[in-house]
């Protein structure tokens, strides 16, 4: 009987080791895993951080082109020349090319 007791022991210590490499193989697995979840994070918040530069810089340029564009020297060259409008005149309102009497 001791025989078939020393088989029993040793499969079980067998046994015990294929656990304990199984468990070292999953820890060692799931610590890469981590690593490289990390690094995809970490170049994820990298992009994002260039992406927030670059529409911070255009929001700036954005917002300079709109205080430039509210001088009233600026806003009578876009009627005149893009529009078309004109200066009213004493004697009524001018809408295009015509007066207010002619609209009428």
């Amino acid at each position: 009987m001791t025989r078939a007791q020393k088989k029993s022991s040793v499969s079980l210590s067998c046994g015990r080791g294929v656990a304990l490499v199984g468990l070292l193989v999953g820890a060692t697995l799931f610590h890469v895993w981590q690593k490289v979840e990390i690094a995809d994070l970490e170049r994820r918040l990298s992009s994002a951080e260039m992406s927030m530069r670059q529409l911070d810089e255009e929001r700036t340029n954005l917002m300079a082109g709109i205080a430039f564009k509210k001088k009233l020297g600026q806003i009578e060259e876009v009627a005149i020349g893009r529009i078309g409008m004109v200066h009213a005149h004493g004697d009524g309102a001018v809408a295009g090319n015509w007066t207010e009497r002619e609209l009428d």
